[in-house]
């Protein structure tokens, strides 16, 4: 009789070990961790945690004027798979209620019937989904953006100075930075966030208008003193607040449109490590007889590189790749949509895109058919030129924010070098209790 061989998932090669974890889910990366010490100590490894985050889905964080904090998860290994249908880019959106015990999960996106490729897509979902939070807000909050798996927003109001929060939401971690000097009033034209994980340190950027000046306010987390740095003289940005950047942290460093006179200069960018504004080249078609045909120019991410979004004559509406970043030769046109061939979904802000999904899917608000004044969200396929209007489980908001991010698995605290500054305030949000933040954090127990 032959004997049975033993075998132990602890046998398995460490880099076999790695490249499994690279495929799983951020929540289910946190509980791996739990196992055991080998899991964890691949699982901490920087070059793991680089390597993961470069690779992981670009989920969408929203946050609506009732309060409620939505993560929809579009990855590829979230996708029901559905016989003899054509669902292509399902997307699975997962409500944040106000207590574990109303958890739910939504059912997928109704997708266009004019649909008939992109099967190779589908795979089965794995049925646990995601930890979360869900902010309860006493004051006025902005989704800023995201960078290497932590989220930006700021609490403010007019004549009072901007309160900007770092938050891991997966772990329910929320970091309070000290307050800027200048308020978030008409006056602020633009803020971005960005992460330096080879530093282990974040930095805030907000551009005020001062005088008939740009001034630069800059907050950097391994400050000894604990205040924001002033620099004068800095690039303009355009009048209305950040409405030229949909997703501006790439390559080290902020990016965003300025309204500067010289076609040079259009786009500007704010390195991370040495803190010095640059300007990138734009496509070369952009002169001045050009300029003058377009509108609504922004600038984001689209599948790792630097992309422009704008519309020409009014009519049609384009989007632009550098596929090599400050290469000016290297700008190209990704795709293109006649804007008046929105399929009556009326999205509300045709010129600025949410962001863009791993697979390259532009995400877009739009006025909600099914509830007055309020806005849902709509997707769109440059592979198929299909439009969907994507399941949020019901939210009806008249004012949805919204913003790409990848979930982090990794807490705050092993991410950015605190030692430095013990002015910064950190928090771990347990389930209903209240706190001094300005808001309340609940953190949700997992989606079954």
């Amino acid at each position: 009789m032959e004997k049975e061989v033993g075998f132990h998932i602890l046998d398995i090669p460490i880099h076999i070990l790695s490249e499994i974890m690279f495929n799983l889910s951020a929540i289910s990366i946190v509980r791996c961790s739990s196992v055991c010490t080998k899991f964890r100590t691949i699982l901490s490894d920087s070059s793991f945690q680089q390597s993961y985050f470069s690779r992981a889905p670009i989920s969408f964080v929203l946050l609506s004027d009732h309060h409620r904090l939505t993560c929809i998860d579009s990855s590829s290994n979230q996708i029901q798979s559905f016989p003899n249908s054509n669902h292509g880019s399902s997307c699975i959106a997962m409500q944040l209620q106000p207590s574990s015990s109303t958890k739910r999960r939504t059912r997928t996106i109704h997708t266009s019937k004019q649909q008939s490729v992109i099967n190779n897509r589908k795979r089965k979902r794995n049925i646990n989904m995601s930890r979360f939070v869900t902010f309860h807000i006493h004051r006025r909050m902005n989704l800023i953006n995201s960078s290497n798996g932590l989220l930006c927003l700021r609490a403010s109001n007019y004549h009072s100075h901007s309160l900007y929060y770092i938050s891991n939401p997966l772990l329910g971690e929320v970091l309070t930075i000290p307050p800027a000097p200048s308020p978030a009033d008409h006056n602020l034209r633009f803020s971005a966030f960005g992460f330096d994980p080879k530093k282990k340190i974040f930095k805030i950027l907000q551009l005020v208008s001062k005088s008939n000046r740009m001034v630069a306010e800059l907050y950097q987390s391994d400050s000894h003193d604990n205040t924001w740095t002033l620099i004068p003289n800095a690039p303009s940005a355009t009048a209305k607040f950040n409405s030229s950047s949909f997703d501006p942290c790439l390559n080290g460093a902020l990016h965003w449109i300025t309204d500067h006179d010289q076609i040079s200069e259009l786009i500007c960018s704010f390195d991370l490590n040495t803190n010095n504004f640059k300007s990138l080249p734009p496509p070369p078609h952009f002169n001045a007889e050009y300029l003058s045909k377009i509108s609504g120019v922004s600038i984001g991410v689209l599948k790792g590189c630097l992309c422009l979004c704008y519309v020409v004559d009014g009519a049609q509406f384009e989007t632009w790749v550098m596929d090599k970043y400050g290469v000016k030769e290297s700008w190209r046109k990704a795709f293109s949509i006649d804007i008046n061939s929105y399929c009556g979904l009326c999205p509300q802000d045709k010129h600025r895109p949410i962001g863009f999904n791993s697979f390259g899917d532009m995400w877009l608000r739009a006025d909600s058919d099914s509830h007055s004044y309020s806005q849902c969200l709509v997707s769109f396929s440059p592979e198929t030129g299909v439009f969907r209007h994507i399941d949020i489980g019901g939210i009806s908001s008249r004012n949805i924010q919204a913003t790409p991010q990848v979930l982090s698995y990794v807490s705050m605290k092993e991410m950015i070098n605190l030692a430095n500054n013990t002015h910064l305030q950190f928090q771990t949000i347990r389930p209903d209790k209240n706190n001094d933040l300005g808001f309340n954090l609940l953190t949700m127990g997992h989606f079954r």
